[in-house]
């Protein structure tokens, strides 16, 4: 992980974990990356960013339907 006092980049980061979390069918690597994305969140919480929003309810909503359709 790499240091700054600057939220954004653990935001940016997050918010690319969460897609990748999106994207796959590997559900250890959705596991991971969500992970990280919660991570990388609680990172900047600690920098004193306000609003550090949770995934997108789209996710949940994805994943459901993924396991649904296996």
């Amino acid at each position: 992980m790499f240091s700054t006092d600057d939220p954004t980049p653990y935001l940016e980061r997050a918010e690319m974990h969460e897609q990748l979390a999106v994207a796959t069918d590997d559900a250890p690597a959705r596991k991971m990356h969500l992970s990280m994305a919660a991570e990388y969140r609680r990172k900047a919480q600690e920098l004193g960013i306000g609003t550090v929003r949770a995934a997108p309810a789209s996710t949940d909503r994805l994943l459901k339907m993924g396991a649904a359709a296996r």
